[in-house]
C-alpha cells in the first residue's frame, strides 16, 4: 500500500561560518526549523528502486532520493525496493532544502519498511556523505549544528510563533557560488589576526542573533533580485533575512494581516515568484506519521 510522506522546507535560523577544514570543508555554527510547505513523496514497496518526479528532469538515478536509497540498500544487503514519486513544491537552490529534505523523508521511510532499524544517529551518520543538510530533516526536531551540519543537538533558543512570509526571487544562488564570494570577500574579516586565518575570532562566543547569516551579503551582491526582495522584506516585516546559502528569504510578521499584505507587495511588484505565508515547525512533520500504515 502506497503513501504520501512530508518532505518539509527548512530554514535556518542563523548561520554563522566557523572555520575551514583540511578537506576545504566549510564548519559551521547554524541551526535549522521546519516550515509548514514543503515536497511530498507517495513510496511503495517494490522488486527494484525507483524514483520519478513532478519534475522530469529530476527523475531517475540522478535524484538524490535514488542515490541515498541505492547506497543504503547496498550497505545493509536489502532485496526489496521502492516506487518513490516526488512531488516537487520547493524551488531548487534556494536554501530551503528541498532534495536534502526529499532524501531524508526517503531514507527515514525506507529504513523501516525495509525493517532494516537503523537508529537516528546511524541514519545521520551514513546520510552526511550525501548532503549536509540531510542530517536536520532526520534529527526530527529544530536543531543547532556545528562541524559541516552532522553535529546536531536540540536547538536552545525560542522558535518563532509569529506569522511569516516565506519568499523566492526567481533566481537561485548555488551554494559554492556564494561560499567563493565569502572566502574571497568577507572571511578575513571575521578572522583573528593571531591565529591561522582559517579560524573565526568570535567562534565559540554568545550566540548569533535571530537571523543572522554570513553568506547574506555575498548572496545578495551576487543575485540582485535576492537584495531587491529582501530590501523590501526587511523593510515591511518585524525581521527578515535570507536562509541558508541563498536565495530564499523569511520575514516574521506580528500578525496574519501583515504577512499577507506583504505577501502579495512581493507578488504584485513582482519581486518573487514563490511565496508562502505560513508557520514555522519545531518538529518534522513525518513524526506523526505511521509509516507503511
Amino acid at each position: 500500500m502506497s503513501k504520501v510522506y512530508p518532505a518539509p522546507a527548512k530554514v535556518n535560523l542563523h548561520l554563522a561560518v566557523t572555520g575551514v577544514t583540511d578537506h576545504g570543508y566549510h564548519t559551521l555554527d547554524t541551526s535549522f526549523v521546519y516550515v509548514d510547505v514543503g515536497d511530498s513523496l507517495t513510496i511503495v514497496l517494490s522488486e527494484d528502486l525507483d524514483v520519478c518526479c513532478s519534475d522530469d528532469t529530476l527523475s531517475g538515478e540522478q535524484n538524490l532520493v535514488y542515490q541515498v536509497l541505492s547506497a543504503f540498500r547496498r550497505e545493509h544487503q536489502v532485496n526489496a525496493g521502492l516506487d518513490v514519486f516526488i512531488d516537487k513544491k520547493l524551488p531548487a537552490m534556494a536554501g530551503l532544502g528541498g532534495g536534502s529534505s526529499d532524501a531524508a523523508t526517503a531514507l527515514w521511510v525506507a529504513n523501516q519498511l525495509w525493517k532494516v532499524h537503523c537508529t537516528v544517529e546511524e541514519l545521520i551518520d551514513f546520510s552526511v556523505l550525501f548532503g549536509a543538510d540531510i542530517p536536520c530533516f532526520l534529527f526530527g526536531k529544530a536543531s543547532q549544528a556545528y562541524g559541516v551540519g552532522e553535529k546536531l543537538s536540540v536547538y536552545k533558543g525560542v522558535v518563532p510563533r509569529q506569522n511569516i512570509v516565506l519568499a523566492w526571487p526567481g533566481e537561485g544562488v548555488s551554494t559554492a557560488a556564494a561560499f567563493t564570494h565569502f572566502d574571497q570577500n568577507e572571511f578575513h574579516a571575521l578572522t583573528d589576526e593571531k591565529t591561522v586565518a582559517t579560524v573565526r575570532a568570535r567562534s565559540g562566543a554568545a550566540s548569533f542573533d535571530l537571523g543572522y547569516n554570513d553568506l547574506e551579503k555575498s548572496a545578495a551582491t551576487l543575485c540582485s533580485p535576492l537584495l531587491a526582495m529582501l530590501t523590501t522584506m526587511k523593510e515591511k516585516s518585524e525581521r527578515a533575512w535570507m536562509s541558508g546559502s541563498g536565495s530564499a528569504c523569511v520575514a516574521v510578521c506580528h500578525s496574519s494581516k501583515q504577512a499577507y499584505a506583504l505577501a502579495k507587495y512581493l507578488q504584485k511588484h513582482k519581486l518573487a515568484t514563490w511565496i508562502h505565508t505560513g508557520h514555522f515547525l519545531p518538529e518534522h512533520p513525518l513524526l506523526a506519521c505511521k509509516i507503511g500504515a
